[in-house]
């Protein structure tokens, strides 16, 4: 595929589902600051696999959520999905535009560039009529997918710490849990935000279940990013909402970008963090 953007339509997808190198990747999140029971959906998109970020391709042994496998454990359980190195991967969630992004954005950072995102996800899928299967699907073959992991995708507590006066850094929490003055949907968290940090809920990217045009998200970026030339650095509460504004980024033009893969997560949870409030 040769375009700029990073987003496919329902009609693309529809034409170019049964392309032998085509991968849909199906994955969902259940939102921690909304009480909710079980999200998964009663159809799916034809051929779509499982993509299982909070359980499988994380790294385990972690005690904050949804951090980065190794290269090594995300090139073994991709290869099992029956992903190959000259897949076309299409990822899209249950919500729209939620988490499809991190794992966009997690693919990225392991040298793969066949990446996109539906645009509108399920929920746009099903309002425009478009076919549906009542199961996901299971892969029918090992892959020969090799990860190249590009350190750079992503930022730790200790190098935002190093580079706070020269990044800027992007929030992508609601205002109340950004100014402290709504609870933290995780126990044992501290309130605020990482000082300098600016709050650009991701909300603001979206309209409704779709990312918003390129001109759109250029216009929001341009009244939060003041000083150029930095890096953009991008938070949430553990890394799955920041890969929004990530890819509102990228598809507004900028580039230098990175995740802080522990996010509110971890900075909540370390007293030995500034925060403010």
């Amino acid at each position: 595929m040769l375009q700029k953007t990073n987003m496919v339509t329902e009609r693309w997808l529809r034409e170019h589902t049964n392309r032998p190198n085509v991968v849909v990747l199906y994955t969902q999140m259940d939102n921690p600051v909304i009480a909710q029971t079980d999200s998964s959906p009663l159809v799916y998109i034809p051929n779509s696999i499982f993509f299982d970020f909070e359980n499988v391709f994380c790294n385990t042994d972690s005690s904050f959520p949804h951090t980065m496998p190794t290269e090594i454990n995300f090139t073994k359980s991709a290869c099992k999905l029956g992903i190959d190195k000259n897949s076309v991967i299409i990822i899209y969630d249950n919500k729209g535009i939620y988490c499809a992004p991190r794992v966009w954005w997690m693919f990225k950072s392991m040298g793969h560039q066949d990446v996109y995102i539906l645009n509108g996800g399920l929920p746009n899928w099903l309002a425009q009529n478009m076919p549906t299967v009542p199961h996901l699907s299971f892969p029918s073959k090992l892959g020969d997918f090799k990860a190249t992991f590009d350190k750079s995708f992503f930022y730790n507590a200790d190098e935002i710490i190093e580079q706070l006066t020269n990044i800027t850094l992007l929030d992508a929490r609601s205002e109340g849990r950004f100014n402290g003055t709504q609870p933290e949907p995780r126990k044992g968290l501290r309130s605020g935000h990482v000082p300098t940090s600016i709050n650009l809920p991701f909300q603001q990217c979206l309209d409704g279940t779709f990312l918003r045009s390129s001109t759109q998200l250029k216009t929001i970026f341009s009244e939060y990013v003041v000083k150029q030339g930095r890096s953009l650095v991008f938070s949430c509460g553990s890394g799955v909402t920041a890969c929004i504004l990530a890819l509102a980024a990228t598809e507004a033009g900028y580039t230098n970008l990175a995740v802080y893969d522990g996010s509110w997560s971890e900075w909540g949870a370390r007293t030995d963090l500034p925060v403010e409030l």
